[in-house]
């Protein structure tokens, strides 16, 4: 049974979209929740791992509030991460009314959606209600990522120059880090490690370290048509960026206390050259979550998103977990 579904689920003043493409043959369902915070959900839908995923099961890509194709009308200051895990709720709670109690259900959080998806499974019994939790360069704890970041500019740095590979912007890079107090870090300084964070990805590409993106398809750019772009950046830039209760309670959240209370089947995926939320958060979460079935895989040709770099060993990975818990 193929699925081409969207509607909106209603919640707490948000209209927040909710799409759902692919194979429900099995009843099974893979909530994406995606970054950002300021991403979209349904962007996520481009790429061969999408498609490849939709081939065997239902993929739902939903915005978050605020963010993406999101409207509504609510106080920008009175969003907080639990109220968007309550939020998640609400969406796993509609595509159990729509589809069925009986669906098997599975959330994929990417990034952000990392911190979002942890949020949720840490609430109430809300885990009982999900099959697997499969985290991709996902994050528990912010203050970490920091901290990892400087140290990986240093490391991958030092290598990337022996290697004679852009090897002025790394030392650049490696002194400046060297010079980044991680104890006294202002909001200007996260936000440009983050920038920094991005911006070495295009040296790692230029140089093949990186597996180069696929050429966008004609199916791609049917999913970007499908969005306002301006819509979408104004909503995450209202929703994050300008909104300083929000950005201070993300960027000096961490669960890491909590994560042995997560109990349910883990799959926790990474690029080697993730700088945005480096491996050590993944190894992290996999030490700490009390699942007695759990894996860690490292992509090694990938950075922030691995289902963009090695599509195919993602799709696989994915693929593998789900089946076994299914």
């Amino acid at each position: 049974m193929q699925l081409s579904d969207d509607f909106r689920v209603r919640r707490a003043g948000a209209d927040m979209p909710v799409y759902v493409h692919g194979n429900a043959a099995e009843k099974v369902f893979i909530l994406f929740i995606h970054g950002g915070p300021g991403d979209s959900g349904y962007e996520n839908r481009a790429g061969k791992a999408a498609a490849g995923l939709e081939k065997k099961y239902a993929m739902v890509y939903w915005d978050q509030r605020g963010q993406g194709m999101s409207e509504g009308k609510y106080d920008a200051e009175d969003i907080t991460i639990d109220l968007m895990a309550e939020d998640v709720h609400a969406v796993v709670q509609t595509l159990n009314y729509k589809y069925g109690n009986d669906i098997k259900l599975f959330l994929l959080g990417h990034s952000w959606g990392g911190t979002l998806g942890t949020a949720f499974l840490l609430k109430n019994d809300y885990q009982n209600e999900i099959k697997g939790w499969i985290e991709v360069d996902g994050s528990h704890d912010f203050p970490k990522i920091n901290r990892d970041v400087l140290k990986k500019f240093t490391d991958v740095g030092n290598e990337q120059i022996n290697l004679n590979h852009h090897k002025e912007e790394w030392q650049d890079l490696v002194l400046w880090a060297s010079g980044v107090d991680t104890t006294n870090l202002t909001d200007e300084m996260i936000i440009e490690i983050n920038n920094k964070s991005h911006l070495v990805e295009k040296y790692l590409f230029e140089d093949d370290v990186l597996q180069k993106e696929d050429a966008m398809t004609l199916r791609d750019l049917g999913v970007f048509y499908h969005q306002n772009i301006i819509t979408r950046i104004f909503s995450g830039n209202y929703t994050f960026m300008g909104n300083d209760p929000f950005f201070d309670e993300v960027v000096n959240n961490s669960f890491t206390p909590e994560l042995h209370k997560i109990k349910i089947p883990c799959l926790f995926l990474w690029g080697k050259y993730d700088f945005v939320v480096p491996s050590t958060l993944g190894y992290d979460a996999f030490n700490r979550v009390s699942s007695t079935d759990k894996k860690m895989i490292i992509f090694e040709k990938s950075g922030h998103s691995p289902m963009l770099n090695q599509a195919s060993g993602f799709v696989e990975a994915v693929t593998g977990f789900v089946e076994i818990h299914k």
